[in-house]
């Protein structure tokens, strides 16, 4: 778990600082944009520790059990049950912006079976030109 300092700011600074934080992580707008403010922000293993974070709740959400979890991700017991705890305390807006991850990968998973039950026709489509092709539709492949 990361650790903050043990001098305390005021409540106003506090609240200030969070607030510059809000805003400068709603005004980033295109993923090449966020990836490099995220590569100079933090550091690689702070990365590492936020992305297993997201996957471990995520995973959670989805209902995966402990025993999966903790191999699957190489994070320890303790901090699987800690955060399955957690979660069911986090608020709507934070389990409404899981629920959307989820479907996204959903719907990436649903993308790559069309892929897949496609590549035949496409196959078969490129046979009358391509040799290759010809030869894959021809053995199955």
């Amino acid at each position: 778990m990361p650790r903050i300092s043990k001098y305390k700011l005021g409540k106003e600074e506090l609240q200030t600082i969070q607030n510059h934080f809000s805003y400068l992580i709603s005004s980033l707008t295109d993923s090449r944009e966020i990836e490099n403010f995220l590569d100079g922000f933090f550091t690689p293993e702070e990365k590492i520790m936020l992305s297993k974070r997201l996957a471990l709740q995520m995973m959670l959400k989805k209902g995966y059990s402990p025993s999966v979890i903790q191999p699957a991700l190489h994070i320890s017991y303790e901090s699987v049950r800690t955060y399955s705890n957690l979660l069911a305390y986090k608020n709507d807006s934070f389990q409404k912006t899981l629920d959307r991850l989820i479907k996204r990968e959903k719907a990436q998973e649903f993308w790559k079976k069309i892929d897949r039950l496609l590549k035949p026709v496409d196959l078969f489509l490129h046979a009358k030109t391509d040799m290759k092709a010809r030869s894959k539709f021809m053995s199955g492949n």
